[in-house]
């Protein structure tokens, strides 16, 4: 009798520490760089400006049935083209870093889609945003040394297509229409500032990291939450024009908070800004 109870408090003690080990080991689940590439499925669409936009989508476990959030990442300037390679997306923190939202158990507490679309490299001027002086001939003309510019009437070919896409991709999927979050780095930080201004009912919160922007849209995005990041020594985009953003969407008592790391520059500032511990939570909190 003693010994039948010695075995089975050991297995008892044996069943409990695998438990242990198995909860470690999901909480420590990595994704190799292949796995990310493969749950970010390829695709192309064909916009009705005629533009075939690369773009890559993660789509989640969908056994519940229940409306998820959809988070569009813009890329920078450097990643543009029509190859739709992991470039697209490998800075993008909140997929590639350690608790990416691909992860099952992320995935458990923020369950998303997640749309990644490649803009064209087909003219030199060719952006996600398009501002007044914008051309094939003078791509950066129009760029005031403040971070500014003025939003031309026209988006950019890869602007209209995308913003389409994503309209498709809320259509032709499960997502909830008022959890639609936007982010974006330097060219991509033009364009989420560029986007919710365009379209200022679609989102729900955006993040503009390091990006230039129109002032003159503040009245019509005054309602959406913002999170805006940059670098106080940014040689590419400068500081000014996020710290002007910052003051004008605060004196509209807007949703608003801007971090403005200290000596740190252009491309530090979005690795950075990935590894705010908040920054996953309070997109996920924000709803139209």
């Amino acid at each position: 009798m003693k010994v039948f109870k010695k075995v089975s408090i050991l297995l008892l003690l044996l069943f409990v520490l695998g438990c242990k080990s198995n909860s470690k080991e999901k909480e420590s689940e990595t994704l190799t760089p292949e796995k990310i590439d493969a749950l970010l499925v390829k695709n192309t669409f064909k916009a009705s400006n005629g533009l075939e936009m690369p773009y890559r989508l993660f789509s989640p476990d969908d056994a519940t049935n229940q409306k998820k959030s959809l988070i569009i990442f813009l890329h920078g300037r450097g990643d543009r083209g029509t190859d739709n390679g992991s470039q697209i997306y490998h800075e993008a923190g909140f997929i590639t870093n350690k608790n990416s939202l691909l992860t099952n158990e992320m995935q458990a507490n923020y369950p998303c889609y997640i749309l990644v679309p490649q803009c064209s490299d087909k003219t030199k001027n060719e952006e996600w945003a398009k501002w007044i002086g914008n051309t094939p001939e003078t791509p950066f003309e129009g760029l005031g040394k403040d971070g500014s510019y003025h939003i031309n009437p026209t988006p950019s070919e890869s602007g209209e297509a995308a913003l389409e896409l994503i309209e498709k991709t809320i259509q032709n999927n499960n997502i909830d229409a008022n959890r639609i979050y936007i982010l974006g780095l330097s060219m991509g930080g033009f364009g989420t500032w560029e986007f919710v201004a365009r379209k200022p009912q679609l989102f729900a919160a955006a993040v503009p990291m390091a990006g230039y922007s129109d002032p003159s849209q503040i009245e019509t995005i005054k309602h959406i939450p913002f999170w805006i990041f940059h670098g106080n020594i940014d040689k590419w985009n400068p500081v000014e024009g996020s710290r002007n953003m910052y003051k004008l969407l605060s004196e509209k008592n807007a949703d608003v908070t801007y971090t403005e790391y200290e000596n740190t520059q252009h491309g530090d500032a979005f690795k950075e800004a990935f590894k705010e511990q908040e920054l996953i939570t309070w997109l996920f909190s924000k709803s139209k």
